[in-house]
C-alpha cells in the first residue's frame, strides 16, 4: 500500500448493534481487549441473537469516539447492522453512524487476527493516510467477500 488510489466517498448513515469496549493502542490494551470482545461474542452466540434483527450481513468492528487520534483512547463495537430504531439486546447497545467522508481500503486474503493488525501497522505508518484521516467513525466490514476497511478521511 505505497500509494493511496483508494477514491473518496460518502456512507449513508446506518445503525450497529453489538459489543461495545473502551480501549486504546497502548500496549496490553487494544491487542487484549479487542480479541476478548470477539470471544465474548461468539462465546454467547451473538450471530444467532441477532439473527431477526440483522439489516444485511458484514460483521462490523466499528471504532468511534475517538479521544484524539490512535495514539489515544478510543471506544469499539463489534456488532451487525440494524434498524436505527431496533432496541437493544440485553448487554448490547447501538450506535448511529452519520454519513462521512472516507476511503474503502481491501484487505489482503488471510487469517483476520494476521492480516488485520498487519493492515492497521501499515495505516500508521503510511506516508500519507495519517494526515488525512479526520478520526470519526472509522470499521472494519467481514463478509463472505473478504475484509474491507472504512477509514474516514478528508
Amino acid at each position: 500500500m505505497s500509494e493511496l488510489a483508494e477514491p473518496l466517498v460518502q456512507t449513508e448513515r446506518f445503525s450497529v448493534m453489538g459489543l461495545r469496549v473502551r480501549t486504546s493502542n497502548a500496549p496490553g490494551d487494544a491487542d487484549v481487549k479487542i480479541p476478548a470482545i470477539y470471544s465474548q461474542f461468539y462465546r454467547q452466540d451473538i450471530p444467532k441473537q441477532m439473527e431477526s434483527l440483522r439489516k444485511f450481513d458484514p460483521l462490523f468492528g466499528v471504532y468511534f469516539a475517538y479521544e484524539s487520534d490512535e495514539n489515544g483512547a478510543y471506544d469499539f463495537l463489534l456488532g451487525y447492522a440494524v434498524e436505527p430504531n431496533a432496541k437493544p439486546l440485553s448487554g448490547m447497545e447501538i450506535i448511529h453512524i452519520e454519513p462521512q467522508n472516507g476511503r474503502y481500503f481491501a484487505i489482503q486474503p488471510g487469517p483476520p487476527e494476521e492480516v488485520v493488525p498487519k493492515f492497521w501497522a501499515e495505516i500508521w505508518n503510511h506516508p500519507e493516510i495519517p494526515k488525512i484521516r479526520t478520526f470519526q467513525t472509522d470499521w472494519e466490514e467481514y463478509s463472505e467477500a473478504g475484509i474491507r476497511v472504512f477509514l474516514s478521511t478528508k
